[in-house]
């Protein structure tokens, strides 16, 4: 089994890019480390700016409507300004996918390919970790060899956003798992939760 190797970075979906970047720039002492503007489709797309301080990298989206409304500004509609996906950093993507997929695991699309100027970088996302909610989970690969990548590649995060766009329109809403066929046993856990409380 690969190891996360650890966090990549966490994506907010917010209201005001311009104010959020202040926020973390000015207040929280983050720079700024790669940005994009209008990345998506020519139906919807986003604003993006990625902040860094220390190992910690934050990434901040706002939504631009077009043709439709933008995944961001739905996803802020729907849960508010907060965390949309925590991106793990893994050394063999692959091989993780594989390990997951195995468990039934569901990915929105397959591993994007680009290359940041120091290296290649490799990213695929899952669908919502449970039902009703807007939170996914991010796969990165940066360690290619003597190679690293640093920052992102508006390609990638192009294709990403697409894959979620191609769902939305269809008005698909699955999750990262089959909940309903999985032998899972979060009804268990709340029965006994519920028994341990009355006693």
């Amino acid at each position: 089994m690969k190891e996360a190797i650890g966090v990549d970075h966490i994506t907010l979906c917010v209201k005001n890019l311009a104010a959020t970047k202040y926020l973390f720039t000015q207040i929280l002492g983050f720079d700024v480390i790669w940005s994009a503007q209008d990345v998506g489709s020519e139906k919807s797309s986003m604003d993006t700016i990625v902040v860094q301080r220390g190992e910690a990298k934050i990434a901040l989206m706002q939504g631009r409507n077009k043709e439709r409304k933008s995944q961001i500004c739905e996803f802020v509609e729907t849960y508010g300004e907060g965390v949309q996906h925590i991106a793990l950093e893994v050394d063999d993507i692959e091989a993780v996918c594989r390990e997951w997929e195995k468990h039934g695991v569901r990915f929105s699309g397959d591993i994007k390919d680009g290359r940041d100027g120091f290296g290649p970088l490799r990213q695929r996302f899952t669908y919502p970790l449970f039902p009703g909610c807007g939170l996914f989970l991010e796969l990165t690969q940066r360690q290619h060899g003597a190679e690293e990548s640093k920052t992102f590649v508006r390609a990638t995060v192009e294709s990403l956003y697409q894959d979620i766009e191609r769902d939305q329109i269809k008005g698909m809403a699955r999750t990262i798992i089959d909940y309903d066929t999985l032998p899972l046993p979060f009804e268990e856990e709340v029965e006994a939760a519920s028994f341990r409380h009355a006693s």
